[in-house]
């Protein structure tokens, strides 16, 4: 009998290549998700805290890229130490506690005439109200110390709230909104502001405004941030410096952080001309970066443009 050719193993084969595509595409799609995904490196989140910043003065959402969200949605976090403790001021509540059956000023019964009536036009005249009170304490603490930020406002919105609307009534909501608000108002106070149209009833609901970062950089200013240099750091020294009473609330333990980074991030005009400088640490949990916001130090990015 003549024997007989080898041939190759179609089903072998198929089975190989099959392996070796979904291998290939996992592969891609993991680079793809890293190369996209800022956590994953620690100079991008390094410069994306600090862009976030410089570009429209919104330190309030920088934070999403820092420790304190870690754990928690960023807007939980808030909820659970600084709106909870407002909305429940009389009561027993505890951050972190369950509300259960507590009661709070968010309940209807404390909803007045003018809170159920308004139409947003007296809510618009608060949240003005508040912007000056928002402006003031960026001046003065820029959002390195949140506790005074969150705390100070925070109280001043009841106090002002129950003067505008003559009742008690309040709820997250409320009180996100007056703050966001006021977060994208003072942006806007930096960069200037375009006439704005309504595509419907033609109606102007912005007019041409220029900014502070305008008036001194010119009205087609553009700001870049770049890593200018990663600097030596000792790692375990720094964390055993860090707060502990923070990380306890981040729900984040030193044992956790496993490598510390920290760079120089510069922010250059059109021209190429430095404007400002900030050094910034990361730290490393599992494979993400943070910036470390219980050292940070941003207060130049608040004053460089005065």
């Amino acid at each position: 009998m003549a024997n007989k050719e080898k041939g190759l193993n179609t089903k072998l084969y198929a089975v190989i290549v099959f392996f070796g595509i979904l291998a290939a595409l996992v592969l891609i799609t993991f680079t793809t998700f890293k190369s996209r995904y800022t956590a994953f490196h620690p100079d991008e989140v390094a410069r994306s805290y600090v862009d976030t910043i410089v570009q429209t003065g919104d330190g309030y959402n920088a934070y999403k890229n820092a420790l304190i969200s870690k754990n928690y949605k960023y807007g939980d976090y808030i909820r659970e130490y600084f709106i909870y403790p407002v909305i429940y001021r009389d009561t027993d509540y505890q951050p972190g506690a369950d509300r259960g059956e507590l009661k709070g000023y968010n309940d209807d019964e404390y909803i007045g005439e003018k809170t159920a009536n308004d139409d947003g036009s007296l809510s618009g005249e608060f949240i003005a109200e508040m912007y000056k009170i928002y402006e003031l304490l960026i001046d003065e603490y820029g959002w390195d110390n949140y506790d005074n930020i969150f705390r100070s406002y925070f109280n001043a919105l009841v106090t002002i709230r129950e003067q505008y609307f003559g009742d008690k009534y309040m709820t997250d909501e409320i009180m996100f909104t007056t703050l966001e608000s006021n977060v994208r108002t003072y942006g806007e106070a930096l960069t200037g502001t375009e006439e704005e149209f309504d595509e419907n009833t033609g109606v102007q609901i912005s007019e041409k405004a220029t900014g502070r970062y305008q008036a001194k950089y010119g009205e087609d200013y553009k700001f870049t941030t770049t890593i200018k240099s990663e600097n030596e750091i000792d790692a375990k020294l720094h964390i055993g410096l860090m707060n502990e009473d923070k990380l306890a609330k981040y729900k984040v333990s030193k044992e956790e952080i496993k490598d510390v980074k920290s760079y120089t991030v510069q922010v250059t005009d059109e021209d190429g001309t430095v404007v400002v400088e900030n050094d910034i640490t990361v730290v490393k949990i599992g494979q993400s970066w943070y910036v470390d916001d219980t050292t940070a130090d941003m207060r130049a990015l608040y004053l460089f443009y005065r």
